[in-house]
């Protein structure tokens, strides 16, 4: 339940009196005023941050107190986005992406290593204000392309990924906002606003998959490696990367690793799965399939992801006749897909149960085991995490990898994540031993899953 801090009718500034709750963090709440104005009322040590970071003048903030604590407040007009920069409520056009950007770009340069992950947006100040004492990981590219894309995490880096989840923008016009925003590491050779002629300059050149080594090695040798290098692969007869399928159990990371991939390639992805495709109606399924195909020909080289692949291409047995046209289609598809330049990658957790048909060599090439992390594996994503906070000198991280052994690899970011929120929250600037042990045992108090093999294995 939303609980405001303050009751209606409070007059935090001279002339608005408070009228509704809209948004609220740990130590800022956002309100609508009678005189329909919107207010961001913040806690002493939040405002503070503002201030001495210099990304606010004292004299712009309205202090006050009310039932023993100190406030601070500031009022902006309406027609002016005030609001989390993770809510989406207000529909993003080219003037307001640009003057989002141009916000990114003045908060940079007043406060360069501010933490910009949870904030909070004031348009009408041109300012990007943290919420947190956290130092930036500084991906201005990620957080920019976010917000563009309206909550998807796509860096700006990947240009044709971010055009198409932003069909208001052009080539030009992103290229515009990027430039604006002050983000250097994209470069976008455009010869027409339709073209697919995109060049992109990377900080780094090489593909990485922290704690899964394993599969970061043979998406690069077996994918990035040939879409890279054409001239080397051609004379010997390979094109485009062949299928792959993914298997294993839940939490094992096949998504997660597919949609690294797709941002290192800068290529767009699109999912065949039951809410996508789904159909009650004989035919239907099938040509939903096909229109998800058809849109990935058209914006190639892409992605095809069929997740739960078993549920459209199981075994013909005869007790599912009306999964027999599903299964053509694909037979048809993934051919074409090849000569389409789109990489099809199945995921599974039934290898079993898929037709043979479809498993043969020839059209899924690689089936690739991919399993519950290692030790190691799990000290390396967590390493990597870390570094990307600031930290206490003292901090020991041995219990928390003994215990993620054997466990899913999204329960290490969400620990991680855990930690920085609950260190954030009590008004610290690093994350110390106590909120990562109490992030742990946060997590460890639900159901434990069974432990399984670890490591990656090729078949």
């Amino acid at each position: 339940m939303i609980d405001p801090w303050f009751p209606k009718g409070l007059e935090p500034i001279k002339g608005s009196k408070i009228k509704t709750l809209l948004f609220l963090g740990d130590r800022w709440q956002i309100y609508k005023t009678e005189d329909n104005k919107n207010v961001l009322i913040a806690r002493k040590l939040l405002a503070n941050i503002w201030i001495d970071s210099g990304l606010l003048e004292s004299t712009m903030l309205n202090k006050f107190n009310f039932a023993g604590d100190e406030f601070y407040a500031i009022a902006s007009q309406d027609k002016y986005i005030l609001a989390p920069t993770d809510y989406k409520y207000f529909e993003v056009d080219k003037i307001s992406a640009l003057s989002f950007a141009s916000s990114l770009r003045e908060t940079r340069r007043i406060a360069p290593s501010a933490s910009l992950e949870d904030s909070v947006y004031l348009e009408q100040f041109s300012r990007i204000l943290p919420v947190s004492e956290l130092i930036s990981e500084k991906d201005d590219g990620l957080f920019l392309g976010t917000w563009l894309s309206g909550g998807v995490p796509v860096p700006t880096t990947s240009i044709r990924r971010l055009k198409n989840l932003t069909i208001n923008f052009s080539l030009p016009d992103l290229e515009e906002i990027i430039e604006t925003a002050g983000i250097s590491d994209v470069k976008i050779d455009i010869k027409d606003s339709e073209s697919k002629s995109v060049i992109i300059k990377k900080r780094s050149d090489k593909f990485q998959l922290p704690g899964a080594a394993y599969l970061e090695h043979f998406f690069f040798e077996n994918i990035i490696d040939i879409v890279q290098h054409p001239e080397r692969y051609g004379p010997m007869g390979i094109e485009f990367p062949s299928p792959i399928i993914l298997y294993g159990e839940p939490g094992t990371g096949k998504t997660y690793s597919v949609e690294k991939l797709a941002e290192f390639l800068d290529w767009p992805v699109y999912s065949i799965d039951s809410n996508s495709v789904g159909s009650p109606y004989i035919h239907q399924t099938g040509q939903k399939i096909a229109a998800v195909f058809n849109k990935a020909f058209e914006t190639s080289p892409a992605i095809v992801i069929i997740d739960e692949m078993e549920a459209y291409l199981p075994k013909r047995d005869g007790a599912q006749d009306f999964r027999v046209e599903e299964v053509g289609e694909f037979l048809r598809l993934i051919p074409e897909a090849v000569k389409n330049n789109v990489l099809v990658v199945g995921m599974t957790n039934l290898l079993q149960n898929i037709d043979p048909a479809i498993l043969r060599t020839g059209r899924f090439d690689h089936k690739i085991e991919v399993k519950m992390p290692s030790k190691e594996d799990i000290k390396t994503m967590v390493d990597v995490a870390l570094s990307k906070l600031p930290i206490e000198s003292n901090l020991n991280s041995d219990t928390l990898i003994n215990a993620l052994v054997g466990r899913p690899r999204s329960d290490v970011s969400f620990i991680i994540k855990e930690a920085a929120r609950l260190t954030a929250f009590r008004g610290k600037s690093k994350v110390s031993q106590e909120e990562l042990d109490e992030a742990l045992n946060t997590k460890l108090s639900k159901t434990k899953t069974e432990k399984q093999t670890i490591g990656f294995d090729i078949k």
